[in-house]
């Protein structure tokens, strides 16, 4: 089995199959899976070569063999046929030899609610039936490959895993600037998210150059003991003439893998641009060597949001779980849960990411724990809402399980007692959560230090048992309130020493304490400094309380958490808090609310306020120019920082869109309709993706451009006719792939024939500036943000 002799020995993948099909041909196969039935005899030929040049796995013709991808060429129906097929090729092509066949699953393409259309079932399904087809058809393993959002990867390995007997390996890729994800992971958050989900293989491959590997790949080993599969491009594709190359040949690419074999990589290949040369030159360097020996992974908790992760260990500065998604004690927040309404909880989730805490706590009161789909929705509005992790505070199964499967990250549940590990510690296993270990069981809570730690013990054998790691426990001693017994403080505080002692994480609820007492703030404000000399390591607290964060700064200081005191100096010694995001106005009216909720991207919120500000007599073209587009930069400048990420880009987008609704029939009124310039708008001929043209077509529309979005796989002369009817003054073209990047040179083209004074911008992960510039765009664009300032650059050429 692969994974025994992944013990023992290095293996080599093959090499590309996309563009090893155009270098042989010359041709661009838009729907290269059908040429598993259609020309099998060129694909077995490229897994030939490959074999022959020492490969150890052939990966299937099968990356965008998914319905969805299928659906397109109206081929939906084909899909066991042209996935078996694709492996009975390539069992062709091994013949008796000992080579294993990698049925690749590409994404599917768009993205999940609520960034794309997409529910988390449809696209386990998805998943699942491809992966059957490929078992079916006799792959000795998957390979769910090139992922650029890790709730998709998540949810593609878990249908893999669940419904076939075959190994499952997970490679993700990151396309945008900062090694980061579309929807922005980067290689650490990626790494821990699965490294406690049942994969078998994990690593990278795709996006980017091959010398960004090295630091992603010793990111990645500092989370996961799995196996690690490296497979890059053959660096940054180049423009050579009518052909794109991929610069770097055999020899100057061998000196890459060859870093990623002594980093640990246990599986190593290549990706586009690379041949069956690039492949023989790695595997006469590498083939059959023994695995470099990893170091081990610190015993630290860990958990993480699409975009944060959380650690929480002894020595590590103390962590902050804010405690105030909880209705328990607040009236207003627990009608609006009953009324089944969201907008305090996602002002108390962004208010104590603000203030500082490190996660969130998301506890919904009765209404959470009655109503599954209830809890569950409010965790996907969370998410987008806040970049935090959240602990998922609920002990409905339902409700616990619908949380888990569209959570972006790796979650935590809290919490698990002695009673409650059956049913929980399978669920949370199965989705790759941690957990918080309650020291309860069906007696309830011990009154002693050993008792209590004695539950937590057996807890951590018992999750070790399901198999969970050490890096994805945490104990809660628990905290009783001081009014019925000041001696349970002191068992806690013991607790906490014996269990730090002995290597296990804690924090605790620390309100608990002070419950049914006045001034509650000073007596949880003095205990929790005590606790942390102890050895409490996190807390569930209120993050608003100013002068517990302070104390918080100090206690680490004092304690040595904070090595060098170089978090306290930051916060005191310039009088800034570094965690707070300057990204609002303060509120002294509606117009600065309205610039606000569009920042955070209340849509309700803004759709009500822009309608109070109409009917207080404030003019549409007011609000629209002083307010909106205002608040929209400031959302593009939060996003150039990458202190926002494409959730709240896209929510802020939706909220502007909202009030641009209700705008569009007094604009008309007061005479100023007229959008500042049209822009249509298309992914070229050949591709078949278009997230980030959507998103960008999104954004324009909320800075006031009228924008025709003709889809994907649009042919020139289609795009040139739309552009001259609508006289349309900008033409916006998308390319994912190489293959199709040249399309927009057909449209350039054919435009400065027909209609010239368009001007053209580009994007697209295919494509640079030097590209723009060969082709004679007018603009290369990095992303949503970075088109509008290339548009107003231009604006008044048009």
């Amino acid at each position: 089995m692969i994974l025994e002799e992944l013990k023992k020995r290095v293996l080599i993948l093959d090499g590309a199959m996309g563009t090893e099909l155009i270098r042989r041909t010359g041709r661009k196969f838009d729907f290269p899976e059908l040429l598993n039935v259609e020309n099998p005899e060129l694909v077995e030929k490229i897994h030939r070569d490959y074999i022959d040049a020492g490969a150890d796995i052939i990966e299937t013709n099968t990356f965008g063999g998914n319905r969805i991808k299928l659906r397109e060429f109206g081929a939906e129906d084909r899909l066991e046929e042209l996935n078996i097929a694709a492996v009975e090729v390539a069992k062709r092509a091994r013949g008796s030899r000992r080579v294993y066949i990698a049925g690749s699953i590409g994404p599917i393409g768009k993205l999940i609610k609520p960034l794309g259309e997409l529910d988390e079932d449809e696209v386990y399904e998805v998943y699942k039936e491809q992966a059957k087809a490929l078992e079916r058809g006799g792959a000795d393993l998957i390979l769910i490959e090139t992922q650029i959002d890790i709730l998709e990867a998540k949810i593609g390995a878990i249908a893999a895993k669940e419904n076939t007997n075959l190994p499952v390996a997970v490679s993700i890729s990151y396309p945008m600037e900062g090694g980061l994800t579309v929807t922005g992971s980067d290689p650490e958050i990626a790494a821990i998210t699965f490294a406690s989900l049942d994969v078998d293989i994990f690593g990278l491959n795709c996006g980017g150059h091959p010398r960004e590997f090295v630091e992603f790949i010793k990111k990645i080993k500092k989370h996961s003991k799995k196996p690690i599969i490296v497979y890059a491009n053959a660096g940054i594709p180049e423009k050579h003439g009518d052909r794109v190359v991929y610069p770097l040949g055999p020899d100057e690419y061998l000196q890459y893998p060859l870093e990623f074999y002594e980093l640990g990589t246990n599986i190593i290949g290549g990706c586009c641009g690379t041949t069956p040369e690039h492949i023989r030159l790695i595997a006469n360097a590498l083939k059959n060597r023994p695995p470099r020996r990893r170091e081990e992974i610190e015993n630290y908790f860990r958990a993480t949001s699409r975009n944060r992760p959380i650690f929480i260990g002894k020595g590590l500065p103390f962590k902050v779980i804010g405690e105030n998604i909880n209705p328990y004690g607040k009236k207003k927040l627990n009608e609006e849960l009953k009324a089944g309404k969201l907008n305090l909880a996602r002002e108390y989730a962004r208010k104590q990411e603000h203030a500082g805490a490190h996660a969130l706590d998301v506890n919904l009161g009765r209404k959470g724990e009655k109503d599954a789909t209830f809890y569950s929705g409010a965790i996907r509005v969370l998410q987008n809402t806040t970049r935090l992790p959240l602990f998922i505070d609920n002990a409905n199964l339902e409700a616990i399980e619908q949380a888990f499967k569209l959570y972006a990250g790796k979650p935590v549940l809290n919490s698990v007692n002695g009673e409650t590990y059956k049913d929980l510690m399978p669920i949370g296993r199965r989705f790759g959560a941690s957990l918080v270990l309650l020291a309860m069981d069906k007696d309830g809570i011990p009154d002693t230090v050993e008792g209590r730690v004695k539950i937590i013990e057996n807890l951590v054998e018992k999750a070790l048992n399901f198999g969970y790691s050490l890096n994805d426990l945490i104990a809660d001693p628990v905290v009783l309130t001081m009014s019925t017994s000041q001696e349970a403080l002191r068992v806690t505080l013991e607790t906490i020493k014996l269990l730090s002692e002995r290597g296990i994480p804690t924090t605790i609820g620390l309100s608990n304490l002070s419950y049914g007492l006045p001034a509650r703030k000073f007596l949880n404000r003095a205990f929790l400094p005590i606790a942390v000399w102890h050895g409490l390591d996190s807390a569930i607290l209120n993050p608003l309380d100013q002068e517990m964060m302070n104390l918080i700064k100090a206690t680490d200081a004092l304690t040595g958490r904070d090595a060098g005191m170089k978090f306290y100096i930051e916060q005191f010694g310039k009088q800034v808090d570094l965690q707070v995001v300057e990204e609002k106005k303060e509120a002294r009216g509606p117009e600065e609310e309205l610039f606000n909720a569009v920042v955070e991207g209340e849509r309700e919120k803004t759709v009500r306020l822009t309608k109070k500000l109409l009917e207080s007599g404030k003019g549409a073209f007011e609000i629209l120019n002083e307010i909106l587009i205002p608040a929209m930069r400031k959302v593009g400048e939060l996003y150039e920082k990458k202190i926002y990420f494409l959730p709240q880009l896209i929510l802020s987008a939706e909220a502007m869109e909202g009030a641009a609704e209700v705008l569009e029939n007094y604009l008309k009124l007061d005479g100023k309709a007229s959008k500042k310039a049209k822009i249509v708008m298309a992914t070229v001929k050949g591709d078949l993706h278009d997230i980030g043209k959507n998103i960008v077509a999104l954004v324009l529309r909320n800075y006031g451009y009228d924008v025709i979005d003709l889809g994907k796989n649009v042919d020139a002369s289609t795009i040139v006719e739309t552009v001259k009817r609508e006289n349309a003054d900008f033409i916006g073209l998308s390319a994912l792939m190489t293959t199709t990047m040249d399309g927009m040179k057909d449209v350039i083209d054919l435009k400065n024939k027909i209609y010239p004074r368009a001007k053209v911008f580009i994007g697209g992960a295919a494509v640079n500036q030097e590209f723009a510039d060969e082709i004679g765009a007018d603009a290369y664009c990095r992303d949503a943000i970075d088109t509008v300032r290339k548009i107003e650059e231009m604006i008044d050429e048009v």
